[in-house]
């Protein structure tokens, strides 16, 4: 049977915000070719274009962007949602900047995509080492679930999930990555689908796609597969798949 293959892109195919490798790009490229593949982010599609390299895109069957509030297909956007942002969810933003527990912040902070915000106490001009130092201080702290835990009782319209190394995704409930779920399986009803996500766990933003899967109708074939890397990624394709 035709299987679709959904996958996250920072932590699953590219490193936190780093190109894809050679090595990967190699092997995914060949992947693309023979299987129905889609990619899900809270990036931008500016951002994916970084990271991501474009005859792998072209390979792809679509994109969806900030947390699936954006959709394209060969380069071309289809289809879009819009946020307008409570005045009073920037106030506590900057307010989380300014009493933040961590040492460094670099600017940046508040970044308003289409659909969504992306929100960071270091700030998204931080350098690559920056980066991961504030990722471990927050696996040990917690920053990222207080600040969500806050987010979600203060503003109970909106949902907010951690993303990545450094930052949080907040958006209006429901508009979260399910949505590609939602669209993928009314395009190629009955076909099983195969997701590849870092953020797996409650509270991280490709949760809502496990949440989704295990409320289809195929969802004894449905798999979410939880990595931490690239060549996590990799290894499961060619042990489950036979790539």
């Amino acid at each position: 049977m035709k299987r679709i293959f959904i996958f996250d892109i920072d932590g699953t195919l590219t490193p936190a915000r780093q190109h894809m490798t050679d090595l990967f790009a190699k092997f995914f490229s060949g992947f693309c070719t023979s299987n129905l593949v889609y990619l899900v982010t809270g990036s931008d599609y500016e951002k994916v274009l970084e990271q991501i390299p474009k005859n792998i895109l072209d390979l792809t069957s679509g994109v969806f962007t900030c947390s699936g509030n954006q959709y394209w297909e060969n380069g071309n956007l289809v289809h879009e949602k819009e946020f307008t942002t409570p005045e009073k969810l920037i106030s506590f933003l900057e307010e989380r900047i300014k009493y933040s527990g961590y040492h460094t912040q670099t600017g940046n902070h508040i970044e308003i995509r289409p659909g969504m915000i992306n929100f960071s106490t270091i700030g998204r001009n931080c350098t690559q080492e920056q980066r991961e130092e504030y990722y471990y201080w927050d696996k040990e702290i917690g920053e990222r679930k207080q600040m969500r835990d806050k987010i979600k009782n203060m503003f109970p319209e909106l949902d907010c999930a951690i993303g990545g190394q450094i930052s949080v995704d907040i958006y209006p409930l429901g508009c979260d990555k399910s949505q590609a779920i939602s669209f993928i399986k009314e395009r190629h009803e009955g076909y099983p689908v195969s997701f590849f996500g870092d953020r797996l766990f409650p509270g991280g933003n490709d949760y809502p796609v496990y949440s989704a899967l295990n409320q289809t109708s195929c969802r004894p074939l449905d798999i979410a597969m939880p990595v931490e890397s690239w060549q996590e990624t990799m290894k499961n394709l060619q042990e489950t798949y036979d790539v």
